[in-house]
């Protein structure tokens, strides 16, 4: 298993997408820094990325999950396609579902954890090919919260 850097720092420069959500962080991802938006609570994680035209190389969205949550994550109301790296709360990629296209009529495919997990990380379409990741992969995820929201 290979390593993969994660570095928190939080941005000043926000685009305004991310000032709507409040934190952004740069995550470090093999060797490419992507700023993230953080979130972390219940409106927020429901809310993702919906509406979003484009999501540039290089950005994302990280969603922080309370203890024993399953992540489901849904396209409905997207307009782009996404990676979803879904990761454990020691930083191991525990799964990964690449170039998830946008769900325009329900029902819609629902991708989910099959056990509890701590992150959820949506990047641009073909960020997982281009980047090399792989499940088992082992994100340093020391730098972000240790403890969990709780909600």
């Amino acid at each position: 298993m290979k390593p993969i850097a994660c570095a928190l720092a939080f941005s000043t420069l926000l685009m305004a997408p991310l000032a709507a959500i409040g934190s952004a962080l740069t995550v470090r991802l093999a060797d490419t820094d992507f700023v993230m938006e953080v979130v972390a609570d219940p409106d927020s994680r429901r809310q993702g990325l919906m509406g979003r035209e484009n999501l540039p190389f290089g950005t994302g969205m990280l969603f922080d999950f309370p203890d024993g949550t399953r992540p489901a994550i849904w396209m409905r109301n997207m307009q782009i396609s996404l990676d979803l790296v879904f990761v454990a709360a020691d930083g191991r990629i525990a799964h990964l579902f690449e170039r998830v296209p946008p769900c325009a009529d329900l029902p819609c495919a629902i991708y989910q954890a099959e056990a509890p997990l701590r992150w959820v990380l949506e990047l641009p379409a073909g960020s997982v090919d281009t980047l090399g990741l792989k499940v088992g992969d082992n994100l340093d995820l020391s730098m972000l919260p240790a403890e969990p929201p709780l909600n």
